[in-house]
């Protein structure tokens, strides 16, 4: 058996904890490397690395058009020509890429204010928008395919890494916004290296429709107007926030979110486990019934790890970042709120998207795109990042709640299996954590 059969053979239950696992690492390796960018940047350049690289990971989102999404679509269904499809996908985002690039670069000077720093690390960050673009060309694959452990074990490595360089670069005095910029965008691109031999294995499937370049755009084009407006919900505070209140407001709101969207990761890895086991399966009873489960256990642990974290971040804000950033405190509790609050319609929305409806998707984050801006454009100004904060709250839940609601109206799934726990909730996620840990591993991965 080749460790592809064996990440395919893998249970809903142990994707997701592999994938969980995976996606916790960056975010686990940020507690440590954010204050260490605090401490080493102050305020205002942490607002200043947050101004520079805000601009490209905005361009990456929308400029994709909804592509990479596409393609795991594709690959989890087996599609014939998939193989094929990832070619394509590479033709199509280099040529989106260039575009996003172009546009970055020209949007420096006025995104930056008349901060030559600023424009600097935008202009710097243009450079690396094409190898982003392909990067998320292998992520599509492992999660197509639920590679989930090689795909921990490949974030692992970079992570760890990550935080190695940053940690160097501090003590010798060299960690200034233009090198943390490079460390923080160019070394995630090292995964899609590490992932060249397993698309070298990868084979074309056989089954079900086939990944043509106009599947691959239609199916791409209705995720991305609500990867566009999810981007809205996400980015764009961060992308107006030096125009509209200055750089240390948005070094507040940096902080506050590296913090505040820990709890999300859980979310995000939940939601693409779903997108692509669902996408690969008949969408029967029994698969409403886990969709739904797993909504309400992802629910429960972001509200968990949000209670936990906001209890912390009195004395830890202080205490890793330092003094400056006190008024980050409130800034995180709100940003919880909304992560919690969100979680569910998180995962909702994945199911839509598997059952070939992403449109429905797309319309509820356009709707809470709408609502995020409103407030955003009104309350940043004046409330500088606590407005930011209750912008994205007020977007999560809106767009969170109208994918539930899509799910009742189109699908007959009833609203009320999406929240609160049950008993036989907890009765699984004790099997799927005995089964996990006490499994002998006589399939080792190998990278």
């Amino acid at each position: 058996m080749t460790a592809m059969d064996t990440d395919q053979k893998e249970n809903h239950g142990s994707r997701i904890f592999y994938a969980v696992a995976g996606t916790a690492i960056t975010p686990l390796m940020s507690l440590a490397t954010a204050p260490i960018l605090a401490q080493s940047l102050g305020v205002a350049g942490r607002g200043q690395l947050a101004a520079g690289m805000a601009p490209m990971l905005f361009a990456v989102a929308v400029g994709a058009l909804g592509v990479p999404d596409a393609l795991t679509f594709y690959v989890a269904r087996q599609a014939r020509g998939a193989r094929r499809a990832v070619r394509r996908a590479f033709g199509i985002l280099t040529l989106f890429g260039s575009a996003a690039a172009a546009l970055v670069a020209a949007c420096a000077p006025l995104l930056a204010e008349g901060n030559s720093e600023i424009e600097q690390l935008v202009a710097v960050t243009a450079v690396l928008t094409i190898p982003t673009f392909w990067a998320a060309i292998p992520n599509s694959v492992l999660a197509g395919t639920h590679a989930w452990k090689r795909s921990a074990m490949m974030d692992f490595g970079v992570a760890a890494l990550r935080l190695a360089i940053l940690s160097g670069l501090a003590l010798t005095n060299f960690l200034i916004p233009l090198t943390a910029t490079v460390v923080m965008l160019g070394l995630p691109l090292l995964k899609g290296i590490l992932t060249l031999p397993y698309l070298i294995q990868y084979r074309r499937g056989t089954q079900n429709a086939t990944a043509t370049r106009v599947r691959l755009l239609n199916y791409g084009s209705r995720l991305w107007v609500g990867s566009l407006a999810g981007i809205v919900l996400l980015r764009l505070d961060q992308l107006l926030m030096v125009p509209l209140a200055g750089p240390v407001q948005l070094g507040l709101y940096a902080v506050a979110v590296s913090l505040g969207e820990i709890p999300a990761v859980l979310a995000g890895a939940v939601r693409n486990v779903v997108f692509s086991s669902d996408a690969g399966s008949t969408h029967d009873r029994e698969n409403m019934r886990r969709l739904q489960q797993t909504a309400r256990l992802t629910a429960a642990a972001s509200c968990f790890a949000g209670l936990g974290i906001g209890i912390i971040v009195p004395w830890g804000i202080p205490l890793l970042f330092g003094g400056a950033f006190n008024d980050a405190v409130a800034v995180t509790w709100v940003i919880l709120a909304g992560v919690a609050l969100g979680t569910t319609g998180s995962v909702a929305g994945a199911g839509l998207s598997a059952r070939g409806r992403p449109g429905l998707r797309s319309w509820g984050m356009v709707i809470g795109a709408i609502v995020n801006s409103a407030i955003l454009l009104l309350t940043v100004p004046w409330l500088g990042a606590m407005g930011a904060a209750l912008s994205t709250l007020a977007g999560n839940v809106v767009s969170g709640t109208l994918n539930v609601v899509w799910l009742r109206t189109h699908f007959g799934m009833h609203m009320r299996g999406f929240y609160g726990l049950r008993q036989q909730d907890l009765q699984l996620v004790l099997m799927t954590i005995v089964k996990t840990t006490g499994k002998k591993n006589t399939n080792a991965v190998s990278i």
